[in-house]
């Protein structure tokens, strides 16, 4: 068996040190050394804080990462980006690597890939375009409504001088007393709103009440709805035996008799008849309450001396004749 010697191990140990240093110090970096991957290039004027090895993405999938960051003039005015990608994608040439930034801040690099038939290969420039800041989108957002502001605190400033020179003493006593006023509408109507919330009371209130009697109603008509039944049937039947009857014939006997009617009053108000005569002649009404007056006179003459008009007797002694109580009764 080959011995090695501790100051064979110790370079052996040392070289596979550096080289696992090497491929960790790559692997964080966003480079694969086993892998054949595509590199494309961006020149950018503002990377807006992109660092190495942040994402690649296309249409939210990560394809690659940023490998490195390069200045390319002396003034960083042009920034050189190499992008890695590690997809097996195609990348028209017209595509654009856009630099973009979440609500966290996490800046990534995403390929808005375009339409044309020639695709990029390793080492070929892609376009460029920087997305605006957060910072710069509220900027954007808040000056028109900073300037609005302004204006607005410029009118409140100007109302509130015009106030101060209108309201003199007795204005404000005036303003005072809206106030008071205004206090006691705003008392009014919490005792306004405590009553409301009294009759709402689910347990107490008269709303509730109203509610159950409605429902005591409702289930009433519903207990009660073979009755129901019954009296609309009664109703249908009774509407049916109208129809089916003889209500022409009856409309005419009515009809008839009132005509009869009429004929017989026309026949009293008329003086040609005996009832007519009686009825409008004052004379032939007096006539018979006369001959009434004496018949009743004769009937209790009748009555009181009977014998005056049927005389019987056996020894011929004739009675003294009696006096009517209605001429007695006049007399006195």
């Amino acid at each position: 068996m080959l011995k090695l010697s501790n100051e064979t191990k110790v370079g052996i140990l040392t070289v596979l040190g550096i080289t696992l240093l090497v491929l960790g110090f790559n692997l964080l970096k966003g480079k694969s050394l086993f892998s054949h991957n595509k590199t494309i290039y961006a020149v950018y004027q503002q990377v807006n804080g992109l660092q190495p090895s942040n994402a690649v993405q296309v249409n939210g999938l990560v394809v690659g990462n940023v490998a490195n960051l390069e200045v390319m003039d002396k003034d960083a005015s042009k920034i050189l980006v190499a992008i890695t990608i590690t997809k097996k994608i195609e990348i028209p040439r017209n595509s654009v690597a856009r630099i973009s930034s979440d609500l966290l801040g996490t800046k990534t690099v995403q390929l808005d890939l375009g339409n044309a038939t020639e695709k990029l290969k390793s080492g070929d420039t892609i376009y460029a375009a920087v997305d605006g800041s957060m910072t710069d989108a509220l900027k954007e957002q808040l000056n028109p409504l900073v300037k609005k502001l302004e204006g607005t605190l410029t009118n409140i400033d100007s109302v509130l001088l015009t106030v101060t020179a209108i309201l003199d003493t007795t204005a404000k006593g005036n303003l005072q007393e809206a106030i008071r006023n205004l206090n006691t509408t705003m008392r009014n109507f919490t005792h306004t709103s405590a009553s409301l919330n009294g009759m709402m009371d689910p347990d107490k209130g008269s709303v509730q009440k109203t509610f159950n009697n409605l429902a005591a109603v409702t289930g009433n008509l519903k207990d009660n709805n073979a009755k129901i039944n019954g009296i609309l049937d009664n109703a249908q039947k009774t509407t049916d035996a109208l129809a089916k009857g003889n209500i022409d014939k009856t409309l005419q006997q009515l009809q008839q008799m009132a005509t009869n009617l009429n004929q017989t009053i026309a026949k009293l108000n008329n003086t040609d008849g005996t009832a007519g005569l009686i009825l409008n002649d004052k004379k032939v009404y007096n006539n018979l309450q006369y001959s009434l007056g004496n018949l009743n006179k004769l009937l209790e003459d009748l009555r009181v001396n009977p014998k005056r008009y049927v005389h019987f007797s056996l020894f011929g002694k004739k009675d003294k004749t009696q006096p009517l109580p209605s001429d007695t009764a006049t007399a006195k």
